[in-house]
């Protein structure tokens, strides 16, 4: 890492396409005698999202900054990718050890939190890193990656803002290509549970609906958790059949809910992925006519990120709008549509990021952009449903900022599917 300010006008330019990249990585592993190698993947989130949503602000400005600012912060030999609209990877070469990738990332961090402005606007970036080193995590390019981004994850619940992947994480992921042979069995002999957390109406206080969350407990008895198996199925090839089963076994609780008296919508999470497959609208037409649960009852829930600049994923999800179930954009505030892709994307819902609930009564920004988030869903005849609600407080203020549906540990965690009735017939 240099001194350079980010504003300097003689930066080196080391940005690279997605795949020289990861060619470069490569190289770098097989060079003779290298040295230490740091894979960092920077997650870029925003606190003022409302003002890219509304068009005030453009997210190709916010991307010119930060790419401008990594050009001067990185070495001559340092190169870097941009994933996504908020995810750059990062190979740091040639270091002298592992510690020098953690001080890069805390100087990157350092730098991209200061505010800075665009036109009249005053822009506030949350950035936080995953790290993987080469060679404590063997020479394989594809792992190093992995292993940065499942890091990653781990860093956005993290104060200090980055996560090194370590032997901990290790030890909980185990070896994907392990992992992705047991997945393989478990979703085949029905081994994986789905669970289900209520979804309260702010109005009335009852449960109206309910999301389902897949569990895996891995051989050894290992508790894999959500997001890593997401990881191994999407490396793996198995995101199709873990969606499906998901589908069919929420979709077989539903109607066995209705039989115990307990009528409740059904949310069921969509992987981006799932939106280029032609069949979908049929497949899921034919889960619901198997379990006899009518399509008004369930909801699929897009990430927003997958409908950007995406005109084949809109297509799709209008196709699967007119079988007469509900669409949700999910973890809504924390990618950057605009509000000419909100106008056209046809959802009935809107989820409020755990991100910006968690903190809603400590911090003024997530408050008023919840309270934004909300105005601008009922504005296009959309709920609001909010993730993470875990104090009697945070409900309170989201019921006073008008918002519809709320969900948390409040309430109840994710429960088996017996355990639901129970809990419903106890509360409502």
């Amino acid at each position: 890492m240099t001194g350079h300010s980010p504003h300097s006008a003689t930066a080196v330019r080391h940005q690279l396409p997605h795949d020289q990249l990861v060619d470069f990585l490569h190289h770098e592993i097989g060079k003779a005698g290298t040295g230490a190698i740091a894979v960092l993947i920077l997650e870029l989130r925003l606190a003022n999202r409302m003002d890219v949503l509304t068009g005030s602000i453009s997210m190709q400005a916010i991307k010119g900054y930060t790419d401008q600012c990594l050009d001067n912060l990185l070495r001559v030999a340092d190169r870097y990718t941009n994933f996504s609209g908020e995810q750059v990877c990062l190979v740091l070469p040639g270091l002298a050890n592992k510690d020098q990738g953690e001080l890069a990332a805390i100087k990157i961090i350092s730098e991209l939190q200061k505010p800075f402005t665009i036109g009249e606007y005053r822009v506030i970036l949350r950035p936080h890193i995953g790290i993987a080193n080469f060679p404590e995590l063997g020479h394989d390019a594809g792992k190093l990656l992995m292993y940065a981004d499942i890091a990653s994850r781990i860093a956005a619940t993290d104060e200090q803002g980055y996560h090194v992947y370590g032997l901990d994480d290790h030890v909980e992921t185990g070896s994907y290509s392990d992992l992705a042979i047991e997945l393989d069995k478990a979703i085949k002999t029905n081994d994986l549970r789905v669970n289900y957390q209520p979804q309260i109406d702010v109005k009335t206080g009852r449960c109206v609906s309910a999301e389902a969350l897949v569990r895996w407990t891995a051989p050894g008895q290992r508790e894999i958790s959500p997001g890593i198996l997401v990881n191994i199925a999407e490396s793996s090839g198995l995101l199709n059949p873990l969606t499906l089963m998901i589908l069919n076994t929420a979709l077989r609780h539903t109607a066995a809910f209705s039989a115990a008296g307990v009528d409740i919508g059904m949310s069921v999470n969509l992987p981006p992925r799932m939106l280029a497959d032609e069949e979908l609208p049929q497949i899921v037409q034919q889960s619901l006519d198997i379990w006899g649960v009518p399509a008004g009852n369930l909801t699929l829930e897009i990430t927003e990120g997958s409908i950007i600049n995406n005109s084949s994923s809109l297509a799709m999800l209008s196709r699967l709008r007119e079988l007469g179930i509900s669409l949700a954009i999910d973890d809504f505030g924390t990618g950057y549509s605009s509000l000419a892709y909100l106008k056209q994307f046809p959802a009935q819902e809107l989820k409020i990021d755990i991100i910006f609930v968690r903190n809603i009564h400590k911090s003024r920004g997530d408050r008023q952009l919840v309270r934004s988030i909300i105005d601008l869903a009922h504005n296009f005849d959309m709920i609001t449903v909010a993730e993470g609600v875990e104090d009697q407080k945070t409900y309170d203020l989201l019921q006073d900022l008008g918002c519809d549906v709320v969900q948390g540990f409040l309430f109840s965690r994710a429960l088996t599917d017996t355990d639901f009735i129970d809990w419903y017939r106890q509360r409502n």
